[in-house]
């Protein structure tokens, strides 16, 4: 088995590099990177990693009160003329420095947080370099500046606050109130600096910290992060976090904007190593994506469906979600089975909920001796729920792993099953619902106080709800994945609860003497008829079941009568 698992993992690396994609060290020119990823030569690196960790050590202590430069090129835009802070100041308006510089007319006069690398041209001016440009920045007499050293912040990631200002020279001046060190900028400039002395385990965490802390404001530099932590993660051979680090950067960077181009870029080492090369995310993902995932068991798996569908994608996960289904069909089964048992309980239920109901822990003794004594498990119908979900989170692996050869196909309305659909998000959510009233009718309604009834008519809404805006920008092909299972599942319930009526209803006709099977709805009418015109004929029932103190009785006095049997046979 280790031997087949090594062959796995070097097909999978031979693959990656058959791609073609450049995933090796980074190359020596720094050409392509933008300022905010740019290192000087000078001072040595050693001292900008000290100088950085230093400034890394303040943002954490006193956090990223600006948080520029994120949301995408027009964040914020639509806060522009919104009202300020407490006490009259003006709230902070952060913007990354391409819509700083394509709305500067609108803007002036308006307080605003930009964030790039500063460089100090004397005492009173500097500048901003940007991905999106440059900034002209005004330093008045008294302007703080904080968590600096007494060098300044000349060459070093900060956020600029200030009010904007024309410039003689066209381009976009703000005047400095605060400047102080970007937590998340200073990360990826650590990130970078340990890569070219190195260290590329530690360069990989340090990327995984400024992941998370780019992504919390928005910024576009967070793919960048992301993919940077998986190209290391390759290059240590480490295929298992190569792999997370590529599909986490998928759902939330893959997207386009308004104008249909992509929202998000990333920066890979050229294939020749001279440089480096800026692409779209979904450009930089799919080669070492598909080269990572082709050799997954269930990459296999839904390659196959595809295939049996005749190449179409959409019907590929209709019939692993039909298949899916019939594979946990004996658990489900068991669910339902468990849940009919509870119900003919309901009658005693609420009996022993009404006797106790001011001691609730004998309540739940008495409820369990109930359950006991007609062989009824409480917990029989959650626990095959809880281990059918392995099965369908195991087989979403294989919808997670195709992700690139769904990319570009769809069906209906669906443009694109590797990008999110609000279309199918909602009928999904419509589902939901559904499925959250059917999983209700399961669970013994008796058994609960009218604040618990109330909290889970609630959760009816609330948790569909919930999943509405948690899967806004997952692909469609999930979505699609996840709505097709709860169709089956409601066509399964939908068959066995009519099994069981029909079987029900078999029952309570056998035990009528000679009575025959009504002919449909007339028949049934007939009979009804024929019953009410004969008073002496009672309307069988069906079997009650019995209480725990019933079920002691009874075997007392089966064991009572063996035991007075016994001398006779003597």
């Amino acid at each position: 088995m280790r031997r087949i698992l090594s062959l796995t993992t070097i097909g999978t690396l031979a693959l990656l590099l058959v791609a073609g994609f450049a995933l090796a060290a980074q190359p020596s020119s720094q050409a392509g990177l933008p300022p905010e990823l740019t290192i000087a030569s000078k001072p040595p690196l050693a001292d900008q990693l000290q100088t950085l960790q230093g400034l890394a050590t303040y943002a954490q202590q006193n956090g990223s009160k600006a948080g520029g430069g994120g949301g995408g090129p027009f964040a914020g835009l639509k806060n522009m003329f919104s009202g300020g802070g407490s006490g009259g100041t003006a709230k902070a308006l952060p913007l990354p420095a391409e819509a700083l510089n394509l709305n500067a007319a609108a803007l002036r006069g308006r307080v605003v947080a930009v964030t790039g690398i500063y460089r100090a041209i004397s005492k009173e001016s500097g500048k901003l370099d940007c991905d999106g440009g440059t900034i002209q920045i005004s330093m008045p007499v008294g302007v703080r500046s904080e968590g600096f050293d007494q060098k300044g912040p000349s060459g070093l990631p900060v956020t600029v606050e200030g009010v904007v200002e024309s410039a003689t020279s066209g381009a976009v001046q703000v005047r400095a109130t605060s400047v102080r060190p970007e937590g998340w900028l200073v990360l990826l400039r650590v990130a970078r600096v340990q890569e070219l002395l190195n260290q590329p385990d530690v360069a990989q965490k340090t990327y995984d910290a400024a992941f998370a802390k780019a992504q919390g404001v928005k910024s576009p530099f967070a793919a960048y992060a992301t993919t940077s932590a998986a190209r290391i993660a390759y290059d240590q051979r480490d295929v298992k976090t190569a792999k997370k680090h590529y599909a986490m950067a998928w759902n939330p960077f893959t997207g386009n904007n308004k104008q249909g181009q992509p929202a998000y870029y990333t920066w890979v080492p050229s294939e020749d190593g001279s440089g480096w090369r800026k692409l779209s995310v979904r450009e930089a993902l799919k080669p070492p994506l598909e080269a990572l995932n082709k050799g997954d068991i269930w990459y296999r798996v839904m390659d196959f469906f595809v295939l049996l569908a005749g190449g179409n994608r959409w019907l590929g996960i209709i019939f692993l979600s039909v298949l899916s289904r019939v594979v946990i069909w004996p658990l489900t089964k068991k669910q339902l089975d468990s849940a009919e048992s509870m119900k003919r309980l309901q009658p005693q239920i609420k009996a022993l909920q009404d006797k106790y109901v001011d001691d609730k822990q004998l309540f739940q003794t008495e409820f369990w001796k109930l359950c006991q004594a007609n062989g009824v498990n409480p917990l029989g119908g959650c626990l095959p729920m809880i281990a059918q979900m392995p099965v369908l989170i195991m087989l979403w692996n294989g919808i997670r792993n195709y992700i690139v050869q769904f990319d570009g196909h769809g069906f209906l309305w669906v443009k694109n099953l590797a990008a999110p659909d609000m279309g199918l998000l909602v009928a999904y959510t419509i589902s939901m619902v559904f499925f959250q009233k059917m999983t209700q009718k399961l669970q013994p309604a008796p058994t609960m106080n009218p604040q618990q009834a109330q909290q889970q008519q609630m959760m009816t809404y609330m948790m569909p709800l919930m999943f509405f805006f948690f899967f806004q920008t997952f692909p469609a092909a999930f979505l699609l994945y996840w709505l097709a299972t709860n169709m089956v599942y409601f066509a399964q319930q939908y068959m066995y609860t009519r099994k069981q009526a029909l079987k029900n209803a078999q029952g309570i006709e056998s035990l009528v003497p000679g009575a025959a099977k009504p002919a449909g709805f007339a028949g049934a009418m007939a009979k009804m008829m024929s019953l009410k015109s004969n008073p002496d004929e009672t309307t069988p029932e069906a079997p009650v079941a019995k209480s725990y103190h019933e079920q002691q009785a009874e075997d007392r006095g089966k064991k009572t009568a063996k035991s007075a049997e016994s001398p006779k046979r003597k």
